[in-house]
């Protein structure tokens, strides 16, 4: 299992903290360090100064920020659609395979359209798989779904063979959702694992808690396999 981190997304540090922050999570072991949408600063300054060994920088955006994304010359970029029609998703990740970009399809409100209509979401997963994606993220936005029933649906969909991810909003019940997604199949698991309080205090590894999850801990070494990592990640001050 491969952690994505998107702690980048969300906050509202300089250019340089950003760039320090993805080399703490590139040392914790993440597979991909989100940057958010492309700005052109940020990606510029990437590009020089960010050397990673073992994430890839991610650019992240709708399918109406191609050209951007495309401009942000990273190595791969997530595509986020929501509401989107299949001509959109398939051109869109056709567009970036092209310009020899790996793609991650974050499929928003994923497990909302399942429940309303299995058969197209199924079909939005193959259609960008077969355009290319190299992940379709299954992204629980709405939050409503138990652990249990994240679990279920992601290995249904699993049985069509596409290489799958998994996300969701941070909430009580994050640690467990990605717990039983990565064991239904999501063998990518997207996450904030920069802890950020102004600044990005730490990297943590992904855990799961019982006092989080309302169950005992679950050991899972795919989970838990950072965790040693974690101790060489200092803070930006």
């Amino acid at each position: 299992m491969k952690l994505y981190d998107i702690s980048l997304r969300r906050t509202s540090l300089s250019i340089s903290d950003r760039l320090v922050a993805a080399r703490r999570l590139d040392a914790l072991g993440v597979a991909f360090v989100d940057g958010g949408r492309p700005a052109r600063s940020f990606y510029h300054r990437a590009a020089i100064e960010l050397r990673l060994r073992i994430a890839t920088l991610i650019a992240s955006g709708g399918a109406e920020d191609l050209t951007a994304l495309l401009a942000a010359e990273t190595p791969a970029v997530a595509v986020v659609v929501q509401g989107h029609g299949i001509s959109v998703v398939r051109e869109a990740v056709r567009q970036l395979v092209r310009a020899e970009r790996r793609v991650v399809v974050e499929a928003r409100d994923f497990f909302d359209g399942w429940l309303i209509d299995p058969e197209h979401a199924l079909e939005v997963v193959l259609t960008a798989a077969e355009a290319g994606a190299e992940t379709v993220l299954l992204h629980d936005t709405a939050g409503k779904l138990w652990p249990d029933q994240i679990g279920e649906i992601v290995a249904s969909v699993a049985e069509t063979g596409v290489p799958l991810g998994f996300g969701c909003h941070d909430d009580g019940g994050t640690a467990a959702k990605q717990l039983f997604a990565a064991d239904a199949g999501a063998g990518l698991v997207q996450g904030s694992y920069a802890v950020v309080r102004g600044g990005l205090d730490r990297a943590d590894s992904p855990s799961v808690h019982s006092a989080e999850t309302g169950i005992a801990p679950v050991p899972c070494p795919r989970l838990e396999q950072t965790v040693s990592a974690q101790k060489a990640i200092g803070g930006v001050r």
